[in-house]
């Protein structure tokens, strides 16, 4: 598994990776709307309340302008969160690659956290052209009157638990464990049962998918094992470990994405070949004595992964970024399906 915050910046300014902009430009309140003068400095700039600002009053979607809940997410210490895509007219994303989707050329994300119910920041991504995207966030003001770009990051966001506005090479750290950059629009979380808005099967029945999948992919196995693997993608595989060469973790070994073409079986998966019954570089601080592994059947006390994800210390929790709290209901997941493992003898 991967190190920490540092090792993540350091390795994306050793590989020259940022996230490009322009200068900001200037907007105007107008009868509590906003009239954008060019550029992204603000929020309604971007389109996802209509060009130029046109529903930002209101906070109209603007048109073309689809919600989103990927069944499977991303745990935000808590955070509420609404998602939105735009795809450009007539195009289609490329699905030829079921678990590597390609997006057309002026296709935009947006992401919004809430913390009991009042907006703290949206994320915004743009596709401006073939391997190049924006990748911005904006911070809302108090009062929600404006939301203006943050390319720095904020730490421990007054009012939350803790929580952190990421920069935008924290940003890059993440989004480069997928080809296109894109992670929770993808065909495993909107093919889950609790997905809703635009999923997968949605998207196929639109004719938005060059490939539109013959069985939609379903993670397999009992309730419990699907939760655990279906938290362990979202939250570890789909953005660091998986077998990208560009991902941060795709040297360590785990292999906890789900792949389309490996979900015949529980056995099948990477998470289980690549974690259940092997050994673990990682020891805890303490003395837990006998082999310790990756996941160790029925022993989650000698289960690195479970340690792990347990642990907010900043040289041994995972996710390593972008969280300051335990995620209580994955690792009780993970925990379970750990225990639920036919314990092996040392």
């Amino acid at each position: 598994m991967i190190a920490a915050r540092a090792g993540a910046v350091l390795l994306i300014l050793g590989l020259g990776v940022g996230c490009t902009r322009k200068p900001p430009e200037t907007w105007t309140e107008v009868d509590g709307g906003v009239r954008c003068e060019g550029g992204l400095r603000h929020l309604a700039c971007t389109g996802l309340y209509g060009e130029g600002g046109t529903g930002w009053a209101a906070r109209q979607l603007g048109p073309g302008v689809r919600a989103f809940t990927p069944g499977l997410q991303l745990w935000s210490d808590g955070l509420e969160k609404s998602r939105f895509v735009w795809l450009p007219p007539g195009t289609r994303v490329d699905t030829s690659r079921m678990d590597e989707w390609r997006f057309p050329v002026g296709t935009k994300f947006w992401k919004e956290f809430r913390w009991k119910g009042r907006r703290i920041e949206t994320r915004f991504m743009w596709k401006r052209a073939e391997g190049s995207w924006l990748r911005t966030t904006y911070r809302w003001s108090e009062d929600e009157r404006v939301a203006l770009e943050l390319t720095e990051g904020e730490r421990d966001v007054p009012g939350t638990p803790g929580f952190e506005i990421p920069s935008q090479l924290d940003c890059q750290a993440c989004h480069r464990g997928r080809e296109d950059g894109v992670l929770g629009f993808e065909a495993v979380a909107l093919a889950h049962e609790e997905a809703s808005g635009l999923t997968l099967g949605q998207l196929a029945e639109e004719g938005l998918l060059t490939h539109p999948p013959g069985q939609a992919p379903r993670i397999p196995g009992t309730p419990v094992e699907r939760e655990a693997l279906g938290w362990l993608h979202m939250n570890c595989g789909v953005s660091c470990h998986n077998a990208n060469e560009t991902a941060l973790a795709s040297f360590s070994g785990p292999r906890l994405r789900l792949e389309s073409h490996e979900l015949a079986s529980v056995q099948a998966t990477g998470t289980f070949r690549t974690a259940v019954g092997v050994p673990s570089q990682f020891r805890p601080s303490f003395g837990a004595g006998g082999k310790f592994l990756r996941v160790a059947p029925g022993d989650g006390s000698h289960s690195s992964m479970l340690y792990r994800i347990s642990s907010r210390e900043p040289a041994i929790q995972m996710p390593p970024l972008g969280t300051h709290v335990v995620d209580e209901v994955g690792r009780a997941a993970v925990r379970r399906w750990i225990e639920s493992l036919r314990r092996t003898t040392p």
